[in-house]
């Protein structure tokens, strides 16, 4: 759910009967969100769901954790990190291994997103949820969301992002925050 009321009906494409499985070849956040939103554009062109119009918005986004000390990485390959057979919790460790005593820390979520009507019509925000890396496997804490959330510590809040509430998610998150900034387009 977005963190904003437009009167719009809003739905994944799973929701509007589409097969949605695009390649991220870009080298950027904002390359595969835009390659993202193209490819959802042009199935829905083509197949035109019921709930689609001609001109209707659509939004897509691209995210992913960008350590500092391992120049960037997992960054736009978060999501494929070490490969799709590994689940969350070895993907965590992976990271944290790579980082292993390093003292810098920091790190952020990146979260790119558009709200695009046609290839030469589109709006884009790029924000980010600052923090820094857990020290170990162990140090990860909460349950909440998902991914890197648990090794992702936010310093002035004392707790990870998995520690977050939904509305302190909503609130502090890259997506929450590229959210808002393309809902006030659609308002």
């Amino acid at each position: 759910m977005l963190p904003f009321q437009t009167g719009w009906e809003l739905k994944t494409p799973n929701e509007a009967g589409i097969d949605f499985d695009p390649d991220e070849t870009g080298s950027s956040f904002l390359e595969n969100a835009l390659l993202k939103a193209a490819f959802l554009h042009r199935l829905l062109e083509e197949h035109r769901p019921a709930t689609y119009t001609v001109g209707d918005p659509l939004i897509a986004d691209d995210s992913g954790l960008c350590v500092d000390a391992l120049d960037g990485r997992p960054g736009i390959h978060s999501a494929r990190y070490g490969g799709k057979k590994l689940s969350a919790a070895d993907k965590n460790a992976l990271l944290l291994s790579e980082l292993g005593d390093n003292n810098q820390r920091s790190g952020r979520f990146v979260c790119a997103m558009v709200l695009y009507y046609g290839p030469d019509r589109y709006y884009v925000a790029q924000e980010t949820l600052e923090g820094e890396l857990v020290n170990s496997v162990e140090a990860a804490l909460g349950s909440g969301g998902f991914g890197y959330d648990p090794i992702l510590y936010i310093p002035e809040l004392g707790r990870t992002v998995a520690e977050l509430s939904d509305e302190e998610k909503n609130r502090l998150s890259h997506r929450g925050k590229a959210a808002r900034a393309i809902g006030r387009f659609l308002c």
